[in-house]
């Protein structure tokens, strides 16, 4: 009998996580909102010269009507299992442990770093360059232009990329309560900023916005006739203004759009942490509730720039970004559509509006990468397959500082890589959209799979009422979401001019892969590792984690 028991492996026993539930379902609403990122310009400065001929508003609809069955199937998930590290424990409660661990961290925890290089981008080239340069034509005043042109360069870029991730780690590990408190004044700042872009763009007419952004040019670089030079310059890059309706670019926009749109299920990684989070009708707001009020915000600022500067203005503007126009640019800075909305108005106090709202969302970036990376870090370690180091939730603050401080140490050298090694942010950072789509749509497998490979989870489920005939509906929904993801997520892997087969080379597929062989040794090792230690790692992923 003795010799039995030798035998018997260790029972896994999992800690509690000691997060709390301090974020209520209108303020992750509000974070989901935000992850998307109302500012993020992609639609509107890549799709219109990628695809010329498509139509911005339609692929944006598409684009939302593609997430819409993702984000409900979501929804079973988030109130199956509300707990922190979202996409991790969804996948591997359905999936396994190994087939969970490597996906959600090689294509989250490892390619959000590329995000944190990206968030400080946003700020300096959306948020603080358009504002100085902004100011200082309005101002008169040329210290505020030159800071705006610094601000541009990649030496500047760099420089506010980690500033702005350090003081998001110090704002982070302080409590999660103090983000979300900050994240209603970023929320009512965005809000104030995006509503003033759209006032500006459907008070101005065409005519009115090519004096308007020949002044401005004029004030800043000294250029004349700045719009005409800009627009024959594109015209000689190729770019078609008055192209026939390109169905297939118009679906193609969708991807572009989905790049913002996938993050309505952002919120799921600090589920522990959202209060009433097993509520199916909270997790409907909070998902799908999002994803809806930002398409159609989304689409409402692409019929503005439609009005106030024509598709003329949108092609010229995006002639700067995807075909590299050094003409269509003011002040080293491509014309997105905040520096077009700032380019319309003398008013500094308009400008300054406008350049602290896209400054905020630019922060808030940075945030959602450390939390949802941290909470994912913090569930592998309680699962243990991340050393315990990482799990660890501080007693007194409730927040996992050593995983902060960790994801802020390797973002720094992604951080300079993305802003001076050749071709990085243009070539090889495009995998981040393929590797964090195909995280979303593989958990949209786990949802149509839920009811049969996590049967107890799914019958606990407030969710479990809900049937298409004798079909659960989150199985329809998650076949579905799982569907449309795999067409978005293979659209950047095939497609030119989207994702990695922009690039015409092996490097960002071979990286791609690269990370997920890297997953998936992390995982063999530490399963190796704790079951030296007597643990099987395996029984973790039969159980419904403790909050």
């Amino acid at each position: 009998m003795a010799e039995a028991e030798a035998v018997v492996p260790q029972v896994f026993t999992r800690r509690a996580s000691r997060l709390v539930r301090v974020m209520s379902p209108y303020s992750a609403f509000i974070y989901n909102i935000l992850t998307m990122g109302l500012i993020f310009p992609w639609t509107y400065v890549w799709a219109p010269t990628a695809f010329q001929g498509s139509n911005l508003v339609l692929g944006i609809l598409f684009a939302f009507l593609f997430e819409l069955p993702i984000a409900l199937a979501y929804t079973w998930l988030a109130t199956s299992l509300p707990r922190s590290g979202g996409d991790y424990v969804f996948q591997s409660r359905v999936f396994g442990g190994g087939f969970g661990f490597t996906v959600v961290f090689a294509f989250f925890v490892v390619w959000i770093l590329q995000w944190v290089a990206l968030s400080g981008w946003l700020m300096a080239t959306l948020g603080l360059a358009p504002t100085f340069i902004g100011l200082g034509v309005a101002t008169k005043i040329h210290a505020f232009t030159s800071w705006g042109t610094w601000c541009a360069t990649s030496g500047g870029i760099i420089t506010i990329s980690i500033l702005n991730a350090l003081v998001s780690l110090v704002l982070l590990v302080s409590g999660f309560k103090n983000y979300v408190r900050f994240q209603y004044l970023m929320w009512y700042a965005i809000l104030a900023s995006f509503g003033l872009m759209l006032i500006l763009f459907f008070t101005t007419s065409h005519g009115a916005f090519v004096s308007h952004i020949n002044s401005f040019a004029a004030s800043v670089d000294g250029t004349k006739n700045f719009f005409g030079a800009a627009k024959s310059a594109a015209a000689h890059a190729g770019v078609n203004f008055n192209p026939p309706f390109y169905l297939f670019g118009t679906l193609m926009v969708a991807p572009i759009a989905w790049t913002s749109l996938q993050w309505a299920s952002y919120s799921v990684e600090q589920g522990g942490e959202i209060k009433n989070a097993h509520v199916f009708r909270n997790q409907l707001f909070i998902i799908v509730g999002s994803l809806a009020v930002t398409a159609g915000l989304l689409i409402l600022l692409a019929v503005a720039m439609r009005h106030g500067i024509g598709q003329d203005g949108i092609l010229t503007a995006s002639s700067g970004y995807w075909l590299g126009n050094s003409n269509a640019l003011i002040g080293g800075a491509i014309l997105m559509p905040n520096l077009l909305a700032i380019a319309l108005t003398t008013s500094p106090v308009l400008i300054a509006i406008i350049g602290f709202g896209y400054i905020l969302n630019s922060f808030q970036i940075v945030c959602n990468c450390y939390i949802g990376c941290t909470r994912i870090m913090v569930a592998q370690g309680l699962d243990g397959l991340l050393p315990d180091w990482f799990s660890r939730v501080n007693a007194r603050l409730k927040t996992p500082v050593n995983a902060h401080v960790a994801y802020f140490l390797a973002s720094i050298p992604v951080i300079w890589a993305f802003n001076k090694v050749a071709d990085w942010s243009t070539k090889w950072a495009l995998g981040v959209t393929f590797a964090n789509g195909a995280v979303m749509t593989l958990s949209a497998l786990a949802a149509a799979l839920l009811p049969y490979r996590a049967r107890a989870l799914y019958q606990a489920s407030p969710g479990a009422k809900f049937r298409w005939g004798n079909i659960p509906l989150v199985t329809v929904l998650g076949g579905l979401g799982f569907a449309l993801g795999a067409f978005m997520v293979g659209s950047f892997l095939f497609v030119k001019d989207l994702g990695l087969a922009y690039s015409n080379g092996k490097t960002p597929y071979i990286i791609v892969l690269l990370t997920a062989v890297f997953g998936l040794l992390v995982y063999f090792i530490m399963r190796t590792f704790r079951a030296q230690k007597g643990v099987k790692v395996e029984y973790a992923f039969a159980e419904i984690p403790p909050e």
